[in-house]
């Protein structure tokens, strides 16, 4: 069979929703089937219809002569890359330590990866986005929590593991919110979701005049794409806290650069919908601090797959078959 039909079924699991797809050996997503995700069920209860949407992809690529090289698997949460077993997800609880990798491969006798959700959005900007041509490659992804990994020569790197993972504790402040694993200073702390929210909340609070007052009215619920739209408008709240969220990931990129010497660092996440105004705040952030040769070899750019890039970056390994 041509090889030029090969492809991978990936799964990205979410809590309102999971996606799987067949996606070729160029990161090309051929064909997606949405499942709802089951919450509050067993664990067997909420896999069945991932596994019905399995079904379906493994059919479509028979029916179109597709050569099926594995399935590679996304979670919301942390996984035991030996055992290929969620240790935990925190909105599937019923998922943490479900023996995944060996279900899906005595069903469909087929070559099964388990990754972390941010692992594998490193491993999909690796293979086949905005780190394509680096050795050294952090990606850090900005959404309810802050998440990190980090790929050296092509391969995870699991040192260092307070600092990376689906939730990152890598410390940036001196002072600020107490984090969940008892310090204060934590990156998650700072410029997750909930903290940008804590930052508007406070604001409100001085009475600070914003359009976002406007939004809140209408029942909008705060989002990224909400502040960034803001932003856009003028609004000098929503443009202070990019400010803001610029200075603190220039913060994280120095605690990193310091770490892991990476020479590419990809930020993704819903941050993004900031898009030019967060990056540019962040170059100009970093042209202002003394010249290194660690900032001089390090470039920052935006994820370039997207929505999809946990879901693409789980069938990397079989891109590389």
């Amino acid at each position: 069979m041509s090889v030029a039909k090969g492809v991978a079924v990936g799964m990205e699991i979410g809590g309102g929703q999971t996606t799987v797809a067949l996606i070729d050996q160029n990161g090309c997503v051929q064909e997606r089937y949405v499942a709802r995700t089951l919450r509050g069920r067993p664990a067997v209860a909420t896999f069945d219809p991932y596994l019905r949407a399995i079904d379906m992809m493994l059919q479509h690529a028979r029916e179109h002569e597709m050569e099926v090289l594995g399935i590679g698997v996304s979670v919301p949460g942390s996984v035991d890359s030996l055992t290929r077993r969620p240790l935990q997800v925190p909105i599937l609880p019923s998922l943490n330590n479900f023996p995944i990798g060996d279900l899906l491969e005595s069903r469909y006798q087929l070559p099964i990866h388990v990754h972390a959700d941010v692992d594998a959005a490193v491993l999909g900007e690796h293979r086949f986005g905005a780190g394509k041509t680096h050795q050294r490659l952090l990606f850090l992804t900005v959404n309810a929590v802050v998440g990190a990994s980090l790929v050296v020569d092509g391969q995870l790197e699991r040192s260092g593991r307070q600092y990376v993972g689906h939730v990152c504790h890598v410390p940036i402040a001196s002072t600020g919110p107490r984090c969940s694993c008892g310090k204060c200073g934590c990156i998650n702390t700072l410029i997750s979701i909930e903290a940008v929210k804590k930052m508007v909340q406070r604001a409100l609070r001085r009475g600070e005049e914003t359009t976002l007052t406007q939004r809140f009215l209408n029942h909008e619920v705060f989002s990224h794409q909400l502040l960034a739209e803001e932003a856009v408008r003028g609004d000098n709240l929503a443009l202070r806290i990019y400010r803001e969220l610029a200075r603190w990931l220039v913060e994280a990129i120095t605690r990193y650069i310091g770490l892991f010497e990476p020479n590419i660092f990809i930020l993704g996440g819903g941050v993004l919908y900031g898009g030019d105004l967060l990056l540019a705040q962040i170059r100009t952030l970093i042209g202002d601090r003394p010249p290194s040769p660690l900032w001089q070899m390090i470039e920052v750019v935006p994820a370039c797959l997207g929505g999809d890039v946990a879901l693409i970056g789980s069938v990397a390994p079989f891109a590389l078959l």
